[in-house]
């Protein structure tokens, strides 16, 4: 297991479970929602009435008290992105620093109905389109209890990315599925691929493009604390009036989103 974000509001691992590896007992988590992007294999997402598997590619999402577990049932290994959101802590505890975890048994009373997990894939969670690029909502500032909003954002060939921004408030990160992405953070310039990742803190002024001519660029974009994934929805809703200065900055003056 690797950590690749520790923060207030979300923390992100990733692990790769071999064939036959079990995850913890059945447990709730009571402050925080936990979430797994599977990348490669499968996962078997074990609730209170009854299973649910996940091959590459699906999102899954188990909000507080629902009672769950997971394991790799398949043949190869299983890699895998675990978010919790709000964080408590989680990389502190991995790390043996923080004694206690918002992880408890299950309780007696079955804890909450698992009809509240999240299962889709950025194919059939709900999106919009911004020009040519495709924005899949993942979690929203209601899922992950403020702590984060996390969307699949599809790139296509040649983007030139949004203006040059900065965020006051709030954490933006990236973790490449597919393509190459070019993030420019102040002066300095990155081209993150699948597997990559990188956290932009706030007052950093940056932006990002994909430089292929060829190739779309899959990744996840993920802001803490949560509420920007809104911008994105707004922003599709006003294409018709997106050549509008004033249009643009309107919405992003109530995203934390100012250009540089």
């Amino acid at each position: 297991m690797r950590i690749l974000v520790g923060l207030d509001g979300i923390v992100i691992t990733e692990s790769r479970y071999g064939p036959g590896e079990r995850g913890p007992e059945a447990h709730v988590h009571r402050h925080h929602a936990d979430a797994f992007l599977v990348l490669d294999g499968e996962l078997t997402l074990t609730l209170t009435d009854g299973e649910r598997l996940a091959p590459a590619g699906t999102w899954l999402l188990v909000p507080p008290h629902v009672v769950h577990s997971f394991r790799n049932d398949g043949s190869s290994d299983a890699r895998f992105l675990n978010l919790h959101s709000p964080g408590m802590g989680f990389d502190r505890y991995l790390r043996g620093e923080l004694p206690d975890f918002d992880q408890h048994e299950a309780p007696a009373d079955g804890g909450a109905a698992p009809t509240s997990v999240v299962v889709c894939t950025s194919d059939t969670a709900e999106a919009v389109s911004i020009g040519e690029n495709r924005v899949a909502f993942l979690a929203g500032v209601e899922a992950t209890l403020g702590g984060a909003g996390i969307v699949e954002y599809t790139a296509m060939p040649s983007f030139g990315g949004p203006p040059r921004h900065v965020h006051r408030h709030t954490f933006d990160m990236y973790y490449v599925l597919e393509g190459a992405l070019r993030v420019f953070l102040g002066d300095a310039l990155e081209v993150l691929h699948p597997g990559s990742y990188g956290l932009v803190p706030p007052g950093i002024v940056h932006t990002f493009e994909n430089p292929s001519g060829d190739e779309s660029v899959r990744f996840l974009n993920i802001h803490s604390p949560g509420g920007f994934e809104q911008y994105f929805r707004e922003a599709a809703a006003a294409l018709g009036t997106w050549a509008d200065p004033a249009v643009r900055a309107e919405i992003a003056s109530r995203y934390d989103f100012e250009p540089a």
